[in-house]
């Protein structure tokens, strides 16, 4: 019989079997809920009709649509990361015929700025670094092929690679996107005069855990030392996982100049976790509560133990590709409103939350597999959404009842990300460099920092990844922590972001840019350089307040009015939230 897990809580330890386990919502089969019948003429795609269940069923009502400069700002932003063009705003504003919003998103989802805004996001997921991650600062040097990965999750993304084929690149990439079979060697490594067998498993083991937090939103290292306390996996599991990936980490006997042997040259169970208590040898599998055959089904199959288990993640119909795909739906919708259905987006085990809307998250799971696994759509069924659509609201009384918009009543303002507050900087002031793919930008180490120049300003999703150096523009922004699977970031107002707007040199020079930009583009008249510079910055003409304050500002004697007042309104709230 096997032992089993033990969880101390309070100073008690107590034993924890399989059957008291709680229930996982997120490894039950998909449902097939039928689209709610409301009737309500807000509602203009399938994913209202489930809001507006929810929040007829509570007595709330939602906002209307937001006007024409708010929605452009927010679906350019959401989709592309970066603010829309003038030109861009004008044809939008000028487009009187039906659907021209739905125009707009197409346009959208075919520009090449998309998979570089998605892939970003996607990067957080996979821990991508572009360093060793090597706790010896000395020995955290750059990789120098690392970036081959970011700019081909970038073009599997704008081509719009089904999502499925896109996992399974990850473990046996084609020629076309062999890049993305580096997923699994992102991970970090330990410095060089650790253990041999140390650095073994500690590979392994990220190998392992990025998979399962990534693609299945559970967390699978749990399950190194002693059966899941939590979740239905089994210690022998997990050793069945890093059997897969065996063949991948070959370290080599030595630490730095010693020579040590490695002591397990087969899978085996590690008792307690450790390498010096070797339990029982162990063959590739995969976890029991998602398979509906025996391992054999997709091993027997495969030319490879990473392509069985590619094909065991995806697998609909006998393995995980359900989950997988309510994993990725739900990664979207995080994204385009700030929290997903899921709020735990990187957890779907029961230490996570379940989704606020568990049919509406079946929905569009199933939306996805029955679309071929195309991630288009998916954004298209969101963004032309009469939920995503709403305006803000003043209104506080709804807040009695959800004060945290689970039930999605209004739009609630989001902080944009670091790499999108440094790319919108950039691009407002005129001087960002367009050009896609590539090797990084040096961000220095971490005993030299960079300064963000002109010669580095491209979108800061080309920026080095470095584990152990901080950019001096997006380290004031709450980045990812390169080395482990984020999937929800921290986007809160900070001391340091306020303090970067008041006195940060680079905002000065960008205001300077600014400047000259508006001059030129608005001629010497001071309400078209007012309204000029509200355009460019939040996608709106100036209120009529506004403008009184941005004309008594320029007409100040003071030769450089102007570059003050860019510097001003790059400084205001708006320019890092989307509204």
């Amino acid at each position: 019989m096997r032992p089993l897990p033990f969880i101390l809580l309070f100073g008690l330890t107590y034993a924890v079997s399989a059957e008291d386990k709680p229930k996982l919502w997120s490894l039950e089969r998909l449902t097939a809920p039928a689209v709610p019948q409301e009737e309500d003429t807000w509602a203009r795609t399938s994913i209202d009709a489930f809001i507006l269940a929810k929040l007829h069923a509570k007595n709330l009502k939602p906002q209307p649509e937001a006007d024409r400069y708010t929605l452009i700002r927010r679906v350019t932003l959401g989709l592309t990361g970066l603010p829309p063009t003038i030109n861009e705003i004008n044809r939008f504003i000028a487009d009187k015929e039906p659907k021209a919003y739905e125009r707009l998103v197409e346009r959208l989802l075919e520009k090449p700025a998309y998979g570089e805004r998605w892939g970003r996001h996607w990067l957080d997921v996979v821990r991508f670094g572009e360093s060793s991650g090597q706790l010896t600062v000395n020995d955290d040097k750059p990789r120098s092929n690392a970036w081959r990965f970011r700019d081909a999750v970038i073009r599997a993304l704008n081509e719009d690679v089904p999502f499925d084929q896109f996992v399974r690149f990850h473990f046996v990439p084609d020629q076309k996107n062999k890049e993305l079979g580096q997923f699994i060697h992102l991970g970090t490594r330990l410095q060089n005069n650790s253990n041999p067998n140390d650095k073994q498993f500690h590979r392994l083991d990220d190998m392992v855990a990025t998979t399962g937090t990534a693609f299945l939103g559970i967390s699978f290292g749990c399950a190194r030392c002693h059966d899941h306390p939590v979740d239905p996996m089994t210690t022998e599991e997990y050793y069945q996982l890093t059997a897969t990936f065996w063949d991948q980490v070959k370290e080599a006997p030595q630490a730095s100049r010693k020579r040590i042997a490695i002591e397990i040259t087969e899978p085996r169970v590690l008792r307690k976790g450790s390498w010096s208590s070797p339990g029982a040898k162990v063959s590739p599998g995969f976890l029991k509560v998602l398979s509906r055959k025996e391992d054999s089904h997709w091993r027997g199959s495969a030319k490879n133990e990473l392509a069985a288990l590619g094909n065991w993640l995806t697998d609909t119909e006998h393995g995980a590709g359900e989950l997988l795909a309510r994993v990725i739906v739900n990664r979207l919708w995080h994204h385009h409103f700030g929290q997903g259905l899921v709020k735990t987006p990187n957890d779907f085990g029961n230490q996570g939350t379940p989704p606020t809307h568990p049919r509406l998250l079946d929905y569009l799971a199933r939306r996805l597999i029955e679309g071929g696994w195309r991630l288009k759509p998916i954004h298209r069924l969101i963004v032309t959404s009469a939920t995503y659509r709403q305006a803000a609201t003043a209104n506080t009384a709804p807040l009695k009842i959800d004060a945290d918009n689970t039930l999605l009543w209004h739009w609630r303002p989001n902080r944009l990300e670091a790499e999108a507050i440094r790319d919108s900087l950039l691009a407002v002031a005129g001087v960002l460099k367009l050009e896609m793919y590539g090797p990084s930008i040096s961000i220095g180490h971490a005993r030299k920092e960079v300064k963000d120049e002109p010669n580095s300003w491209r979108r800061s999703i080309y920026l080095q990844a470095h584990r152990s150096a901080k950019h001096p523009t997006l380290s004031l922004f709450d980045p990812p922590d390169y080395a482990l699977s984020v999937g929800a970031r921290t986007t809160g107002a900070t001391p340091n972001g306020a303090l970067f707007a008041l006195n940060a040199p680079l905002v000065w020079e960008l205001a300077g840019h600014m400047a000259k930009r508006v001059q030129s583009e608005a001629g010497d008249d001071l309400a078209a350089q007012v309204q000029r510079l509200y355009l460019l910055v939040f996608s709106r003409p100036p209120r009529t307040e506004e403008l009184e304050i941005g004309l008594k500002l320029l007409g100040a004697k003071n030769p450089d009015a102007l570059r003050h007042y860019c510097h001003l309104v790059l400084g205001l709230n708006e320019m890092i939230y989307v509204n």
